[in-house]
């Protein structure tokens, strides 16, 4: 049997904290993915990957993006057999600043590398705040990577309750007019853990976050990987929003909790 990888693992264990009916697809002569999973009367498969450091660190600037679209294009290469099937690419948010998973540059890497700036085009005004437009290089069109049914970005969440408060503080000096100078947020939080001792809420919780490809022959279904801490990001009437959140991300949104913290 071939050793698992943490990207691995850690999909084992969310879909059987969901409870969903999976298995390994063995290995053969042509290539495979690596998961199937029963969902209602479809087989959907799954490619999971995760990231090495380099073994040479970029020097200078450098794009994040390509390294992304480098395993949504491998990772296409092996749904060839099951192109009438739901095919997710899955991604391990590794915590590397160069080799990162953040939605922040999966998204572009996917649907463009660049985002609309003018204000009027940027930010839909009637709609969720965090509504986007992506133009340029992607690695998922409607010419490309079809078959490909949606990125799926399988990482770790916890609440850092020191980073909350030190958000609400700056907040507050920001409303105030108060100059805030760089670094001020890290420093507030540092010095609430210092005093009052780290606190986190959901450790170890496991969460998806899909971008659904709107250009797949097959679409995601929309009630797969839909946890209390899931979500779904999906393109309406030209804008990239999010469609679904989970139980507890929506408390959390209720509770006024800064987006940036789900």
């Amino acid at each position: 049997m071939p050793i698992r990888t943490e990207s691995e693992e850690k999909f084992e264990q969310y879909l059987t904290g969901q409870n969903l009916s999976w298995a390994r697809i063995p290995e053969a002569n042509r290539k495979q993915p690596d998961y199937a999973v029963k969902h209602r009367d479809a087989n959907c498969v799954f490619e999971v990957k995760e990231f090495a450091e380099p073994e040479t660190p970029p020097v200078g600037g450098f794009s994040p993006l390509p390294p992304i679209r480098d395993r949504i294009n491998r990772a296409r290469e092996k749904f060839t057999d099951y192109r009438d099937n739901c095919c997710g690419v899955v991604l391990w948010g590794s915590k590397s600043i160069v080799r990162t998973a953040h939605q922040s540059v999966v998204f572009p890497a996917a649907f463009g590398e660049y985002l609309n700036t003018e204000p009027d085009l940027f930010v839909d005004p009637g709609a969720e705040p965090r509504s986007f437009r992506f133009f340029g290089k992607a690695a998922l069109t409607p010419k490309q990577n079809t078959t490909v049914s949606a990125i799926a970005i399988l990482t770790e969440y916890e609440l850092n309750h020191a980073w909350l408060e030190a958000w609400h503080q700056v907040a507050v000096k920001e409303q105030r007019g108060e100059e805030i100078y760089p670094l001020e947020q890290a420093q507030i939080c540092q010095q609430i853990s210092e005093q009052r001792g780290p606190r986190y809420s959901y450790k170890g919780t496991i969460r998806m976050i899909v971008l659904e490809n709107p250009y797949a022959r097959q679409s995601f279904p929309p009630d797969l990987f839909v946890g209390p801490f899931d979500q779904h990001w999906r393109l309406q009437s030209g804008w990239f929003r999010l469609a679904f959140m989970g139980s507890e991300i929506e408390r959390l949104k209720n509770d006024n909790v800064p987006s940036v913290f789900w």
